[in-house]
């Protein structure tokens, strides 16, 4: 083949795809951040529309959006950390005990099951912490340490507010880099898949903090210790499809049985009625129609974004597992979305 007959466009264009490919492989922790701070944005987004009906500036929105969650954090953290850090360290120094305290209701209710008791399981707080110790480990992996985390928090908070104030215009510039036969199609899709971005954060913050909120104050009024943490490792830990909900039963249960039998049955009650709201009312109306998404893909989400880049990578998974998942569902699932 002489050199006037070789494809040089399609040369060209593999190179290319090549050159992409190699840039975004060697360069994703830029782009985690990137599209940590658009999730921020997408959940922001509808705050600042809002704002604009009472002819309130983007910019002045998302710095009241700013202030007011930095003020819930400062007041939750002044509020809930000391009893907290007080009852997760007790517990994690009270939980074998706590084990064996069942293992001895095991043998008083089911004598028949004779040595099965001793097979029982003790949870080990060695394990909980090192699991916690490989997410952080990943995380500052991620952000090349405490200064690098504390570096890419700022560079979130200044792109996410740049992309809800200037979205107009960065639309705009990113549809017309796209070819021309595709701009309709590419600019139908911009807004659903950012919906179903923002709608998960703020479908999961309501669901999370009502189911955690729900648990703690109805523990608390039945007595059973470490009640609040209980709530709030509900909530934090909500993200991932029953393992909250495993998580603050187990807790509970082996907290309220420590008293007496009765107030495990008690405690199992609250925490069913909870995961029940949550399942009934809470999930189907703020987080599933943000997703659509299944379960175990939110859990197998969940489980790569913390090995690929921690906390950060927790936060981001499902999110962009929805986007992703829009973007597929109006191509080739359900085309006639797009209309």
């Amino acid at each position: 083949m002489t050199a006037d007959r070789l494809p040089w466009p399609l040369i060209f264009q593999v190179l290319g795809v090549v050159a992409a490919a190699w840039l975004v492989v060697n360069t994703w922790e830029v782009w985690l951040l990137f599209f940590t701070a658009l999730v921020v944005a997408a959940a922001i987004r509808p705050a600042a529309r809002l704002g604009e009906r009472y002819r309130v500036p983007r910019g002045v929105t998302v710095l009241l959006v700013y202030v007011a969650i930095a003020g819930v954090l400062t007041l939750v953290g002044r509020l809930l950390w000391p009893a907290l850090s007080e009852q997760s360290q007790e517990l994690m120094e009270r939980l074998p005990a706590l084990v064996e305290n069942v293992k001895g209701w095991v043998g008083d209710l089911a004598v028949y099951v004779g040595r099965w008791k001793d097979w029982i399981p003790m949870p080990k707080a060695d394990g909980l912490q090192g699991a916690v110790s490989d997410v952080v480990a990943n995380t500052l992996r991620v952000t090349t340490g405490v200064f690098g985390a504390f570096v890419g928090l700022l560079v979130i908070i200044v792109v996410s507010a740049y992309l809800v104030i200037d979205d107009a215009r960065i639309g705009r510039t990113l549809l017309a880099l796209v070819p021309a036969p595709h701009r309709p199609l590419a600019a139908s899709m911009a807004e659903p898949v950012l919906d179903r971005i923002g709608g998960y954060v703020r479908g999961q913050l309501v669901s999370s903090a009502f189911v955690g909120a729900l648990i703690a104050i109805g523990l608390s009024l039945l007595g059973v210790q470490y009640a609040l943490l209980v709530g709030v490792l509900a909530a934090v830990l909500n993200i991932v499809p029953f393992l909250g909900a495993t998580v603050a039963a187990v807790l509970g249960i082996l907290s309220a049985l420590n008293d007496s039998l009765l107030k495990a049955i008690l405690a199992a009650l609250i925490l069913w009625v909870s995961q029940l709201i949550e399942g009934k009312f809470l999930a189907p109306h703020f987080v599933g129609r943000a997703t659509g998404l299944h379960p175990l893909a939110v859990l197998l989400a969940f489980l790569a974004g913390a090995h690929l880049a921690g906390l950060i990578g927790i936060l981001v998974a499902i999110p962009f597992l929805a986007g992703a998942w829009e973007i597929v569902r109006r191509l080739y699932v359900e085309p006639s979305a797009r209309t």
